[in-house]
C-alpha cells in the first residue's frame, strides 16, 4: 500500500484529487455565470434558451464535482458549526423538495423546480469552497460580464437611434434581432426587463468596487451601466434603482462616514419619503406613458391573491402559477391585452409566487435567507470597518445592495423566475455570507496541526474494482462528448450556411463555447479519476455524465435540442409544409416530452389539416402500428396538453372546435344522430372555455353556430347578445382598468370586425322571423362599416319585407 501524495494549497495540506475538484470549481462557476450572462442563440425558438441549459448542464456538472469533493473530504466536509450558516439555505432546499412532491402538475413544474434547486446548490457551494482569493476572482468575473452586457446595449441604443430599421437599411447591431423592442435596448438578455434587473443588481457591485479601487473605468461602467437602466425603458427597474441608489447611500453614512447619528436619521427620513416620491412618480409616468403596464399587474395580483388562498400554509407546489392561472385571471387581461392565444408565466411579482409555490412555511424560509443574509452583512461591514478592513467591506456592501436592490425590482417584476437573472438568487446571498466570515467553510476544517496529521495516514491504492469502475467513467465522459459535440454539429450546420455577420459570430461563438466546456470537464474528472481510490467517485460520473435521457445532464441537453426542433417545425408550419413540420415537432416531444407548446401545436395542426383518412406515420405520433386519421391525432395531442396543463392557452376551445369539426363531417356523410353527439361535446368543451376567457368573440359564435344547426335560434341570439353585452366581464371592474379600457364590446374601436358580429345577428333574427330586429341589426352593422357588402344586400330585403308588413 502507497501513501497519497499531499498538496500544499493556502497553507493546508490537501489530497491532489480535493484540490484539483476545489480549483476547478472555483474556477468553472464564474465562467458559468460569465457564459449565462453574456450568450445567447438565435437557432433556437427561445433564444435565452442557451441561457437556461448552461445553468442545468453546467449546473448539474456543478454538483457532481462537489459531491464528488465532499465525498473525498469524508469527515472534513462539514461540522456542526457550519450548518449554523447553512441551515437557511438547506431548509429552502428541503421545502423546494417538498414543494414539488405538492406540485399537482409536475411536469411542467420540473423547469423551475431544477432552477431553485441548483439556486441553492450554488449557494452552498459558494459558503463551502470559495475562499478570499477565489471571491476576487469571481467578482472580476462578473465584472467582465457587466463590460460585456452594457457595451452590447451600447450599441443597440447607437442602432435604434442612429441607423436604418430592421428591414430598411443596414444596422449597427450585427445580429438578426435588432430592433426586436424598437427603441428599448435588451442587450444579450433578449428582454428589456431581464437586462433591466441585471443591471440594476450589477450596479451596487460596480460603485462599490470602485470606491475599493478608486478605478476610472469602473466609474464609467457604472455611469452606462444608468444609462442602459433609462433605456430599457422598465419601470420596476426605475424604482428598484432608486430605492436601490437610496439604500446604498444610507448604509454608507452610516458604517463608512462620522456623521452624527441625529443627522443621519433625519437623512433617513428624507429617504423615506424620497423612496415614495420616486415609486409613486415611476406609477404615474407608467399609467401615462402605458395604459397596459398597472392594470396588467394589478389584475395578475389579485389573482394571484386568490390562488394563494387556496393552499396558504404549504403552497401549491413549485411552478403552480402557469398550470393554474388560467382558472383565476381575470377577463379585464384579455381586454388589455387584446389576444386570447397566450399565456401568462409568473405572476409580475417574485414575492407572491414565492408565497403561492411554497406557502406561508415555504415563504418564510425564503425570508430567513434574506433577514439572515442582510443581518450578517451589516454585522460584517461594521466589523470590517472598525478593524480599518475597508476593502472588504466595500465588497460586501456591493453585494448586500446588488441582493436587497433585486428583492425590491421583483416586487414589480419576476425576473428572478428566469435564468438571466434567478441565478443571482443563488449567489448574492452566498457571497455576502462568505466575505461576512472572512474564510470559506472549508478552510476551518484543515486549522491546526492535529487536522493536517489525520490527513497523512489516508491510503490511496487502486484496488481492481476501483480500476474498473474509473476506466468506464472515463469512457462514458468520452461518449458524452462525441454525443454531445456530433448532436451540436448537425443542428448547428456548416460555416458556409452562415453569410450574415451576427450569424458568423454565433456560429463561432457557439462552438468555441462547446467545446472549451465539454473540454474542461473532461479534462477535470479525467485528472480525479486517474487519481482518486474512491469508488464512488466513477458511480457519480456515471450517473450524471451518461448520455442517455434518463441521466441528468444529457437530459437538459435534449431540452436544448427540443428548442432547436421547435423553431425548425414553426418555420415549415409557416409555409404550410405540415408533412415536415409534424415530423419536427415529434422530435421536440422526444427530446423534451414536457414541452406542452409542441403538443398544443401539433393538435392545431391536425384539426386545420383534417385528413379522415386512416393510415400510419409513426413520426407524427403513431404507435403500435395503429392507423389513425388526424380526428385521433389532434385529440391526443389535446389530452396529452390537459394532463401536462388542464387549461393550457385555447385548448377547450380547440377541442371543441375540433368536435365541431367532426360534427360537420359526419353530417355531411349523412350521420346526423353521431353529428349531434360531437355537437354536445363541442358544446361542453366551449362551455370550459367559456368560463376561462369570457371575452373571446369566436368561443360565442361557435356555440352560435351550435344553436342554429339544433335549429334553436333564440338561444343562437343570446350567444351573439352575451357576446355583446360582455356578460361576464362586470363582475372584475377595478381601479381605473375599467375606465381605461372598458370591457364593451360594441366599442368599435376596441373589438373590429363588430359588423359582422350585428349582421350575423340580424342573420338569426330574420330566420327567426323577427324582421324589426334583423333590421335594426342590419342597420348598426352598416353605421360601423356603410360598406359592408352583406349587410347592405341583405337590408334591403327586410326593408322591403317590413313594408309589405
Amino acid at each position: 500500500m502507497k501513501k497519497e501524495n499531499l498538496i500544499v494549497a493556502d497553507g493546508f495540506d490537501l489530497k491532489p484529487s480535493v484540490s484539483i475538484l476545489r480549483k476547478a470549481i472555483q474556477f468553472f462557476l464564474p465562467i458559468l455565470y460569465l457564459l449565462i450572462s453574456s450568450s445567447f442563440y438565435l437557432r433556437t425558438y427561445d433564444s435565452a434558451q442557451v441561457k437556461i441549459t448552461l445553468l442545468q448542464m453546467g449546473g448539474f456538472s456543478l454538483v457532481a464535482m462537489w459531491i464528488s469533493l465532499i465525498i473525498l473530504e469524508g469527515k472534513k466536509a462539514f461540522t456542526m458549526d457550519d450548518f449554523v450558516f447553512l441551515a437557511p439555505f438547506i431548509a429552502y432546499l428541503a421545502y423546494i423538495c417538498f414543494s414539488f412532491i405538492n406540485e399537482p402538475y409536475k411536469q411542467w413544474a420540473i423547469d423551475d423546480f431544477v432552477r431553485y434547486v441548483l439556486y441553492t446548490f450554488i449557494s452552498l457551494i459558494i459558503i463551502r469552497e470559495f475562499d478570499l482569493p477565489a471571491l476576487d476572482r469571481l467578482t472580476k468575473f462578473l465584472l467582465a460580464s457587466a463590460w460585456i452586457a452594457i457595451a452590447y446595449g451600447i450599441v443597440q441604443w447607437i442602432d435604434v437611434n442612429y441607423f436604418p430599421p430592421r428591414g430598411v437599411g443596414a444596422g449597427f447591431d450585427p445580429f438578426v434581432w435588432r430592433g426586436a423592442f424598437l427603441k428599448r435596448i435588451f442587450s444579450t438578455y433578449g428582454n428589456p426587463n431581464f437586462f433591466a434587473n441585471y443591471l440594476v443588481l450589477m450596479l451596487p457591485i460596480i460603485i462599490a468596487q470602485f470606491l475599493k479601487k478608486r478605478s476610472v473605468p469602473l466609474l464609467f461602467l457604472g455611469a452606462l451601466d444608468i444609462f442602459c437602466i433609462v433605456n430599457t425603458y422598465t419601470k420596476g427597474a426605475w424604482i428598484g434603482f432608486g430605492i436601490s441608489f437610496l439604500i446604498f447611500i444610507a448604509i454608507y453614512i452610516y458604517y463608512f462616514t462620522s456623521l452624527n447619528k441625529k443627522i443621519i436619521r433625519w437623512i433617513y427620513i428624507g429617504f423615506v419619503f424620497l423612496a415614495i416620491l420616486i415609486a409613486g412618480g415611476v406609477v404615474q409616468y407608467a399609467l401615462k406613458t402605458s395604459k397596459s403596464s398597472v392594470p396588467f399587474r394589478v389584475a395578475t395580483w389579485l389573482s394571484t391573491w386568490e390562488m394563494i388562498e387556496t393552499h396558504p400554509l404549504i403552497g401549491s407546489g413549485v411552478g403552480s402559477f402557469r398550470p393554474l392561472y388560467p382558472a383565476y385571471r381575470r377577463p379585464i387581461i384579455f381586454h388589455i391585452e387584446g389576444k386570447h392565444n397566450t399565456e401568462t408565466d409568473h405572476s409580475e411579482n417574485e414575492h407572491l409566487e414565492q408565497i403561492l409555490d411554497n406557502g406561508i412555511l415555504g415563504s418564510g424560509i425564503f425570508y430567513w435567507i434574506i433577514i439572515f443574509t442582510t443581518i450578517t452583512g451589516l454585522r460584517a461591514i461594521k466589523f470590517n470597518v472598525t478593524n480599518k478592513e475597508k476593502e472588504r467591506a466595500f465588497d460586501i456592501l456591493g453585494y448586500l445592495v446588488a441582493f436587497l436592490g433585486m428583492l425590491i425590482h421583483n416586487f414589480t417584476d419576476v425576473s428572478m423566475r428566469f435564468v438571466s437573472s434567478g441565478v443571482y438568487f443563488g449567489l448574492l446571498p452566498a457571497v455576502i455570507v462568505n466575505l461576512s466570515r472572512g474564510h470559506a467553510l472549508w478552510e476551518f476544517h484543515y486549522m491546526g496541526g492535529e487536522q493536517k496529521k489525520n490527513n497523512l495516514l489516508i491510503q490511496s491504492d487502486q484496488n481492481i474494482a476501483v480500476k474498473i469502475l474509473n476506466f468506464l467513467a472515463i469512457g462514458v465522459l468520452l461518449f458524452f462528448a462525441y454525443k454531445i459535440i456530433s448532436e451540436f454539429s448537425i443542428v448547428q450546420g456548416g460555416f458556409s450556411n452562415f453569410n450574415e455577420t451576427g450569424d458568423t459570430i454565433l456560429w463561432l461563438c457557439g462552438w468555441g463555447v462547446l467545446l472549451f466546456i465539454i473540454g474542461y470537464l473532461c479534462y477535470t474528472f479525467f485528472r480525479v479519476l486517474i487519481k482518486t481510490s474512491n469508488i464512488f467517485i466513477p458511480l457519480i460520473v456515471m450517473f450524471f455524465f451518461l448520455p442517455f435521457s434518463r441521466f441528468p445532464i444529457y437530459y437538459f441537453w435534449g431540452w436544448f435540442k427540443g428548442d432547436m426542433e421547435h423553431n425548425m417545425a414553426i418555420f415549415f408550419s409557416r409555409q404550410g409544409k405540415w408533412d415536415e413540420a409534424l415530423t419536427y415537432y415529434n422530435k421536440v416531444v422526444k427530446d423534451n416530452p414536457t414541452f406542452i407548446m409542441a403538443y398544443y401545436f401539433m393538435g392545431n395542426v391536425f384539426t386545420d389539416r383534417f385528413d379522415m383518412n386512416k393510415f400510419y406515420r409513426e413520426d407524427w405520433g403513431d404507435r403500435n402500428n395503429i392507423a389513425r386519421t388526424d380526428f385521433d391525432r389532434a385529440l391526443d395531442m389535446y389530452e396529452k396538453v390537459r394532463s401536462i396543463a388542464p387549461n393550457y392557452v385555447q385548448t377547450h376551445y380547440q377541442v371543441g372546435s375540433l368536435y365541431l369539426k367532426m360534427a360537420e363531417f359526419q353530417r355531411s356523410h349523412g350521420k346526423n344522430d353521431e353529428a349531434f353527439g360531437y355537437l354536445d361535446m363541442a358544446m361542453k368543451r366551449f362551455d370550459l372555455y367559456q368560463n376561462l376567457d369570457p371575452v373571446f368573440p369566436y368561443n360565442y359564435f361557435k356555440r352560435a353556430q351550435i344553436w342554429i344547426y339544433k335549429r334553436d335560434f333564440k338561444k343562437a341570439a343570446e350567444e351573439y347578445l352575451h357576446y355583446l353585452d360582455a356578460w361576464k366581464c362586470h363582475s372584475h371592474k377595478f381601479l381605473a382598468a375599467q375606465s381605461v379600457y372598458g370591457v364593451d364590446h360594441r366599442d368599435p374601436k376596441i373589438y373590429p370586425g363588430l359588423q359582422e358580429v350585428y349582421t350575423n345577428l340580424a342573420g338569426i333574427y330574420f330566420m327567426m322571423g323577427d324582421y324589426k330586429k334583423a333590421y335594426e341589426n342590419y342597420k348598426t352593422a352598416l353605421d360601423i362599416d356603410p360598406s359592408f357588402e352583406l349587410a347592405k344586400k341583405n337590408i334591403a330585403t327586410v326593408r322591403g319585407m317590413i313594408g309589405m308588413k
